[in-house]
């Protein structure tokens, strides 16, 4: 739990809060009624799940799914404050390198963590960084706006890593 990962603990306030988690509580409250549904799935297995599905559809891989992840029991399991990355940090590869060396992950697996952002977009009253909008995110789909870090942030691909 001291590292966080998949134990489930995003549930909680106290993570929820967290400046990196911002605007988590959204997809939380979407799958709020699947958890309601079918109690005996844990929270840690159902969000992993959710990003093996979202992935899918995106036209990535599918992902083999292992159920039995165990849920942390309370909100003082948590993880603190400033386990993850700062949104825009001046020195992106050393910041990255900081936090994600602690957790022991080398230069590939980060590059490999990092190109998740090849899907979705950020948003500034959540994240506190990206713009409000642009011609990529002004029409949706879903909510518009934001600001993605691909043209197809709906489009599992590799155009995260293509220079700009």
């Amino acid at each position: 739990p001291e590292r966080g990962g998949a134990n489930g603990s995003l549930r909680f306030d106290v993570e929820l809060k967290h400046g990196a988690n911002a605007g988590l509580v959204n997809a939380l409250k979407l799958m709020q009624p699947i958890k309601d549904k079918y109690p005996s799935i844990t929270y840690a297995d159902l969000f992993q799940l959710a990003s093996a599905t979202a992935i899918e559809e995106a036209g990535g891989p599918k992902i083999p799914m292992k159920y039995g992840r165990v849920d942390v029991t309370g909100p003082e399991q948590c993880p603190p404050e400033g386990k993850l990355p700062d949104a825009g940090p001046s020195a992106p590869a050393d910041h990255l390198r900081l936090v994600f060396y602690r957790m022991g992950l080398d230069d590939k697996e980060i590059v490999a963590l990092s190109g998740a952002h090849t899907l979705g977009r950020s948003r500034p009253e959540r994240s506190g960084w990206g713009k409000p909008e642009t011609k990529y995110t002004k029409n949706g789909p879903g909510a518009p706006g934001g600001q993605s870090w691909t043209a197809e942030w709906l489009k599992f691909d590799n155009s995260y890593f293509k220079r700009r």
